[in-house]
């Protein structure tokens, strides 16, 4: 009578299957958790989102607006990780995606190492310090300061085109920019993906990113989907562009 049990071949044969159901599965989590993650990022942007709102409420319509320039130099009493704290809970996770890697979390970026010119004026108060990352995410710089003859948008008001008019980027994890608070689209145009790429964290989920807009949604899209320029009818002196959701005069 044979005794009841596994013989070799049969457990080597549950162990193979079990590998293959692991191997499988494996990268199925991860992208879940990844996923997961992402959509965390874009609550922590609705949030904020939402402060924005609250504050242009409270202060005649007006836009937060940046203090931190790139490279650690900067103004503290501009910033909108400080004047925005009374308005999303000051639970500081909701400026943090929970993807953000930056070593420049506990690193401090070194502006002599950087040639970037940090911001002068009333309340200037970086120096020539080195600059912790303060948070994952940007605003958009034509909300910040007025450019060539235009601007600044610095006001709800301004902005006619909210559902297409981003405010809200992924800030970069490395470089001058990592400990900034805003980014300047204003600039890309020369070598978008580039350039954009020194300032925003193009891939983090997923090969995209998040981007919040000024209506209070957030979407995730590949850059070119925020910034594309139609180059076969394009020069120097007129750019036609296929998308920039950053100018809030032609965001589409």
């Amino acid at each position: 009578m044979r005794k009841q049990g596994f013989t070799l071949i049969e457990l080597l044969v549950v162990v193979s299957i079990i590998g293959l159901l692991v191997s499988v599965l494996l990268p199925q989590f991860s992208r879940a958790r990844k996923a997961a993650k992402t959509t965390a990022c874009a609550s922590n942007m609705r949030s904020l989102m939402q402060a924005v709102h609250l504050y242009a409420n409270e202060n005649e319509d007006r836009i937060i607006g940046a203090g931190l320039a790139h490279g650690g130099v900067g103004n503290e009493h501009a910033a909108w990780i400080n004047t925005l704290k009374d308005f999303y809970g000051r639970d500081e996770r909701i400026a943090r995606c929970p993807q953000d890697r930056s070593t420049h979390w506990k690193v401090p970026v070194n502006p002599s190492t950087t040639t970037t010119t940090g911001a002068s004026g009333p309340g200037n108060t970086g120096g020539d310090q080195p600059r912790l990352r303060r948070t994952s995410y940007g605003t958009n710089y034509y909300t910040v300061a007025a450019i060539g003859n235009r601007g600044p948008y610095n006001m709800l008001s301004k902005i006619r085109r909210s559902s297409t008019t981003i405010h809200m980027v992924e800030i970069a994890e490395v470089g001058p920019f990592a400990v900034s608070d805003h980014v300047h689209p204003e600039t890309w145009w020369s070598n978008p993906r580039r350039l954009a790429g020194e300032e925003v964290e193009l891939e983090r989920h997923l090969e995209s990113s998040n981007y919040s807009y000024f209506d209070g949604h957030v979407e995730k899209h590949v850059f070119e989907a925020t910034y594309l320029i139609d180059e076969a009818n394009s020069s120097l002196q007129n750019i036609v562009w296929r998308h920039n959701r950053y100018d809030p005069e032609i965001a589409r």
